[in-house]
């Protein structure tokens, strides 16, 4: 079976051929996703100030607060995890050989929060401490890689 093949099956099923470890890593990952999911579209503050530890800011008496901007935004952005979490676990439920796919996903979708954040940087005087993502972007990049790889392979026989 071709790479494209494994990445992009003809048919969806629940016969997975690859490694049990990405299966059960990809597990892991989306119960992490999960809790980053709800926090954001649920939290009043979206998880900006209580996770990623972004300072709250001041505004003058009778302007608009510009932190409800931000939680507004925060939120959307849980939404949209909430989505993509949905079509993970229903991939995970039936569809599992579409997990190299799903690896694939994680492996585009961190780069590309890394690319945000250097686009729009945020220095250290946003912060009151260093936020997870700034933390576990590199390492989450580097094991989804390897289970994109294990998710590859064909299992022993």
């Amino acid at each position: 079976m071709s790479l494209t093949e494994k990445l992009f099956p003809r048919q969806a099923h629940n016969d997975y051929q690859g490694s049990a470890i990405a299966q059960y890593g990809f597990y892991v990952l989306i119960a992490m996703y999960t809790f980053r999911s709800f926090m954001h579209f649920l939290a009043e503050d979206g998880g900006i100030n209580s996770i990623a530890s972004i300072i709250i800011f001041p505004f003058a008496e009778g302007a608009a607060d510009p932190n409800n901007v931000i939680y507004l935004f925060a939120s959307l952005w849980g939404s949209a995890q909430i989505i993509t979490l949905f079509i993970f676990y229903i991939c995970m439920w039936r569809y599992r050989n579409l997990l190299p796919l799903l690896w694939l996903t994680v492996v585009i979708e961190v780069p590309m929060r890394m690319a945000a954040g250097t686009m729009h940087p945020l220095s250290a005087p946003y912060y009151e401490n260093v936020p997870p993502g700034a933390v576990g972007n590199l390492p989450l990049l580097t094991i989804a890689c390897i289970m994109l790889a294990l998710s590859l392979q064909n299992k022993k026989t």
